[in-house]
């Protein structure tokens, strides 16, 4: 189970890395993005910002009324969790968005 966790992490951060490599190529003469391309670009990169951000001011929020010990685990996981969502958001913004032609 451990290995199997390990090898599916290790292939996510992986393929995040490839896709952010593959983009850079080299762009073709006169090949311009429309306005709004950017534009949905940012709005995913706030979009993973504010749901990183949030998921653990909820937790926070949600799990008051545990013991001190399962609160503090609680917010420590959904922190953890805000940091994935964060890292993924700027991989897609960066392989997606701003290293595409």
């Amino acid at each position: 189970m451990n290995r199997t966790f390990a090898r599916v992490c290790a292939a996510a951060a992986l393929s995040g890395i490839a896709s952010s490599v593959f983009a850079m190529q080299p762009c073709p003469e006169g090949a311009a993005k429309p306005w709004w391309d950017d534009a949905l670009g940012y709005v995913v990169l706030a979009l993973a910002v504010l749901l990183g951000a949030l998921i653990p001011y909820v937790a926070r929020l949600k799990t008051m009324a545990l013991p001190a010990g399962r609160h503090a685990l609680i917010v420590l996981l959904a922190a953890l969790v805000g940091f994935g969502i964060w890292a993924a958001g700027l991989l897609v913004w960066l392989g997606g968005f701003a290293l595409r032609c």
